[in-house]
């Protein structure tokens, strides 16, 4: 978006000035010929002050931002204000610099003419593909302010799931963080004294030892050389993390592992069940539903899983069908979906599963400190063992030599 400033005149000859945010001039123009204005001058604005300084935002629109305008937004629109007023009044509360603009923008393209679902699309950076296809099944229905207030209840599970995951992994975060740390201090502050010490007595070292000071040593002479690796071994594991056969790879290997693989598979049944759920009882159709879900998963493997089932209901089968054929999801889930299929009530059966999976990845999270402990004291027992071997076995060699 662009910024024109213009001078314009109303139907009584009152100069007007401002500023409006446009893709293009004509867009300006059009818009302020629809308020009954006469353009007089109209050009881009191309400085910089402190007003576009302090409406520069870092770091998007936090979701606790949208779930509020949702939820007001149904609000306003239960009770009866216009579409425009609605937009007009949410503009002026929102507080985040790049929300305004966004909220703004919509509310130019509606007074333009143009339909909430349009206005929506042109802001897609800020709005998901959920999002977007639920303002259009809802102009499609007329049942908007139910559609924005299931909106703004599913952009608050999706941050509770976040912050579920953060927390999940925070604590083998920190362990590991904790452990390389001591490991390099104990390189390079214990490890050179030890060598100096031992060296004077010039008596032969156990091969343990001499193999932790040349780590030392060459930690403490090549650290340049370590750094440069590291780099290139995060630099390159990105790139082939970004390619489909290393997305696909790395995300297949996160699943095979024992503790974090059951919680990846269950965050990712939660998501579908729910925002499954969601679309289906808005009014979107099966296929449109299947593809939008599919966007919203993290893991390609269930991310591909959708987009197959979406064909194969395009030719006619039930969803249960091809979802039994896949490995990725339990007998449990096509059984169950089904019997919602069956019942003509999928959305209902749907949110049942999705609670349930809710509380399984609740479950995981909550334990897992307790079941990562058995691998941790077994990684931190082997690298104190390995250290404790190698700092103290020379001093029983050489308590042996002198008495």
């Amino acid at each position: 978006m662009k910024r024109y400033k213009y001078i314009a005149k109303d139907s009584s000859g009152k100069e007007v000035k401002g500023v409006l945010e446009a893709k293009s001039m004509d867009a300006v123009a059009e818009f302020l010929n629809g308020k009954n204005l006469t353009v007089v001058d109209l050009k881009e604005d191309i400085g910089l002050n402190l007003e576009r300084l302090n409406q520069i935002n870092i770091g998007g629109v936090p979701i606790t931002d949208k779930v509020l305008f949702m939820r007001q937004f149904a609000t306003m629109i239960s009770a009866g204000l216009s579409l425009n007023k609605t937009l007009e009044i949410l503009s002026q509360q929102v507080s985040n610099p790049l929300f305004k603009r966004v909220i703004t923008n919509v509310l130019a393209d509606v007074e333009g003419g143009s339909s909430l679902s349009k206005a929506f699309r042109k802001e897609a950076e800020i709005f998901d593909d959920v999002t977007l296809g639920l303002i259009d099944s809802a102009e499609a229905t007329g049942n908007l302010e139910e559609v924005l207030r299931g909106l703004a209840d599913e952009l608050e599970e999706n941050k509770k799931l976040r912050d579920k995951i953060k927390s999940a992994f925070l604590y083998p975060a920190i362990i590991v963080v904790v452990m390389v740390i001591v490991v390099i201090m104990l390189l390079v502050l214990l490890v050179p004294v030890m060598s100096d010490i031992y060296g004077d007595f010039g008596a032969d070292l156990p091969a343990v030892t001499l193999l932790l000071m040349s780590i030392s040593d060459f930690l403490l002479n090549y650290w340049w050389l370590v750094l440069i690796i590291v780099s290139i071994f995060l630099v390159g594991f990105k790139l082939y993390s970004d390619t489909p056969s290393g997305k696909k790879t790395l995300h297949m290997f996160v699943l095979k592992t024992p503790i974090f693989g059951k919680l990846i598979e269950k965050i990712q049944l939660t998501q579908f069940t729910r925002t499954l759920s969601l679309l289906l009882r808005s009014g979107l159709s099966i296929v449109a539903s299947l593809e939008i879900t599919s966007t919203t998963l993290s893991n390609v493997h269930y991310k591909n899983a959708f987009l197959e089932a979406k064909d194969e209901v395009e030719k006619g089968l039930p969803l249960a069908i091809p979802l039994s054929r896949n490995s990725l999801f339990p007998l449990i889930v096509s059984q169950m979906i089904a019997v919602g299929e069956e019942s003509g009530n999928l959305d209902h059966i749907l949110k049942k599963m999705s609670d349930f999976y809710n509380d399984e990845v609740n479950y995981i999270a909550g334990n897992l400190a307790t079941m990562l402990e058995p691998f941790i004291l077994i990684i931190m027992g082997g690298l104190v063992g390995f250290i404790a071997a190698a700092v103290y076995m020379p001093m029983f060699q050489l308590a042996e030599v002198m008495f």
